[in-house]
Parts: C-alpha cells; sequence; structure tokens
C-alpha cells in the first residue's frame, strides 16, 4: 500500500469530518436541523426548492413546515458532505481491503468506521424524522466524534 497517498486520503477524511460535525452543529444551534422535513431530499428534491413554482409545490406537499429556503440550504449543505465523506471513507475501506495482505492495512478498522458512518446517516435520518429528539441528535453528535478520533487512530496505526 502506498502510505503516503492512504495517509493524504484519511487526513482529507479527517478534515472532511471536522467540517461535517461543525456543519451538523452549526445546522442545529441555527435552527435549522428540522430545515427540510424528509430525508435524504429536501421536501421531495435533490436540491432545496427555490425556484418559485418548487416552493409552491413543496408547501403544498408538506404544509405543516412550510419552505424556508435558508434553514434548507444549511440543512442540505451538511448532507451533501456527510454524503462526500461516506464515499471517501468507502474508498479508504476499499483500499485496506485491496491491500489486506500488508500487515498495516487497517481493514478492521476502516470497516468499522464505514459501518459508523452508516449508522450515522441513519441517526441523521432519525433527527429529521423523529423532530430532533435529544438523545438522537446527541446520539449524532457523539458518533461524529467518534469516526473523527477513529480516523485519527488509522493515521497513527499506518505510521503516518
Amino acid at each position: 500500500m502506498n502510505k503516503r497517498l492512504y495517509g493524504n486520503l484519511v487526513i482529507f477524511a479527517v478534515l472532511l469530518t471536522l467540517l461535517v460535525v461543525v456543519l451538523g452543529a452549526y445546522t442545529r444551534l441555527s435552527d435549522a436541523g428540522l430545515g427540510c422535513p424528509d430525508w435524504p431530499g429536501c421536501y421531495g428534491q435533490i436540491l432545496a426548492p427555490s425556484a418559485e413554482e418548487d416552493v409552491k409545490r413543496a408547501n403544498q406537499a408538506f404544509p405543516e413546515r412550510p419552505v424556508e429556503f435558508a434553514k434548507a440550504i444549511k440543512e442540505m449543505v451538511h448532507r451533501y458532505f456527510a454524503g462526500g465523506l461516506i464515499l471517501t471513507v468507502l474508498i479508504l475501506t476499499i483500499l485496506a481491503w485491496k491491500n489486506r495482505q500488508d500487515p498495516d492495512s487497517p481493514t478492521g478498522l476502516a470497516s468499522f468506521i464505514l459501518a459508523l458512518i452508516i449508522f450515522q446517516a441513519l441517526l441523521g435520518m432519525w433527527t429529521v424524522t423523529w423532530k430532533v429528539k435529544p438523545i438522537i441528535v446527541t446520539s449524532h453528535l457523539i458518533g461524529g466524534l467518534a469516526t473523527l478520533t477513529l480516523l485519527w487512530l488509522i493515521l497513527l496505526r499506518i505510521g503516518y
């Protein structure tokens, strides 16, 4: 395994994780945690609705949660970066497994982090569908910090 390339990818994942955690906290603290009433989209769309016709359609579909674009975009930016993190960790896991004959290859740890991030996505969904219950939001934050810590542990284990 090219430790330098892998290490650089892990550093990218660490920084991306930190960004996702900060964006999640910002989203929650700016009262935008329910900026999109559904998951994984936003008012049934990939992007937060902004065009007048899209907003009207979204308001009809979700009358209890009228579109607030400023909140919706904060929520979606957090989700987009989280999606990028899932892909990054998937690549790290695939690379680790491709090089499993290398004793320094973190196959188990990378696989665990991937499973943790998938669980994080579920917590993100439950945050929305269960209307930001404190236990879910707190678990989501702890999961993000655990992801950050475990990615850092990979760096230490590969001797980067």
